[in-house]
């Protein structure tokens, strides 16, 4: 089973007080996938990390594309300078629309949001496009978070029809709980689709990726 797990990470200048260690979670977080790939290795997994700011699709920024967690890099100073406003509609929209023209059906997608603020410099997807396309992917199996700090993320990622939410501060201790909480649920992700869950029971688990129990 190939598993792509994706990564949009606001790159916006509000970024900067949690720079490092955003920076840090990341590989943590990848750390993580690697461990997630050797407690079940009938799954291949694949991540992908996006970053935008500035305005519209011009700050959209592909760092990696659907890289074997065996070989990708880890992310680094180069890959990651906050600066701009945030195209959130936009960078959603350009990379779930690539990246499902890359995978086969039977592919599993882990898509996850991370942001400090609300949408403010889109200039090709509205609100209501990204909602739709949430939808139709959620249709085609695909199971996405939303991790927010300085907005109700639990709001809106229901505006976004998305179903796991996660509210974090915008401090430094605030984004190494994020990224801790990040990982768990990957690894919950993982889990879960080794086991033999089906319908309804498979998509309540996938709602729920950041329950610790």
């Amino acid at each position: 089973m190939n598993v792509y797990n994706v990564i949009i990470l606001d790159e916006s200048g509000s970024m900067s007080s949690i720079y490092h260690h955003a920076l840090t979670g990341i590989n943590e977080v990848l750390c993580g996938i690697r461990r997630n790939q050797e407690e079940h290795p009938d799954q291949q997994h694949y991540v992908s990390i996006v970053t935008f700011e500035g305005n519209g699709v011009a700050g959209i920024k592909n760092r990696r594309d659907r890289v074997a967690i065996g070989r990708i890099e880890d992310f680094t100073k180069n890959d990651y300078r906050p600066g701009g406003c945030t195209p959130l509609y936009d960078a959603m929209g350009v990379t779930l629309n690539a990246l499902e023209g890359k995978i086969h059906e039977n592919d599993r997608v882990l898509a996850t949001i991370i942001t400090d603020g609300c949408e403010n410099a889109s200039e090709e997807y509205s609100g209501r496009a990204v909602k739709d396309l949430v939808s139709r992917l959620r249709g085609k199996g695909w199971t996405f978070a939303y991790i927010g700090a300085n907005q109700d993320a639990v709001e809106v990622a229901r505006d976004l029809n998305i179903q796991n939410a996660l509210n974090f501060d915008a401090t430094p201790e605030g984004a190494v709980m994020m990224c801790m909480r990040f990982r768990k649920a990957s690894r919950k992700f993982s889990k879960i689709l080794a086991e033999p869950l089906a319908g309804e029971m498979y998509d309540e688990a996938m709602s729920d990726l950041f329950d610790e129990d």
